[in-house]
């Protein structure tokens, strides 16, 4: 198993309580997902970027080393190289949603069984 990875149940309460952390968004609209107070939270936690620039826009944020960090695509494919470059520039809590947005809508739907 990946320690990196977070599925729906993960990143769910991440949203849903509101949990400081930052959320790299690599182009996946959320906006159907979360209403409200926790569209509010995510707009405020996003940062847009493609992989050419996600070090700098995490870096921008001036947080420390060990805060949370989130990396979500559409499918997985990108965001765990993602992760890796974020490691590999010093931060320590970076993680990436199994299977990108796809992922989470299908882990959605077998919770909803």
């Amino acid at each position: 198993m990946d320690i990196t990875e977070i599925g729906y149940f993960q990143f769910n309460n991440l949203v849903r309580g509101r949990i400081p952390f930052i959320l790299v968004n690599l182009g996946v609209d959320l906006s159907t997902w979360y209403k409200s107070v926790e569209a509010m939270h995510l707009a405020n936690v996003s940062v847009s970027a493609d992989e050419n620039n996600v070090v700098e826009l995490v870096q921008a944020k001036k947080l420390p080393p060990h805060f949370a960090i989130v990396v979500i695509d559409q499918d997985g494919s990108r965001a765990k190289n993602i992760v890796a470059t974020l490691e590999a520039a010093g931060f320590l809590n970076a993680h990436h949603v199994r299977g990108g947005l796809n992922g989470l809508e299908k882990e959605k739907l077998e919770e909803n069984l």
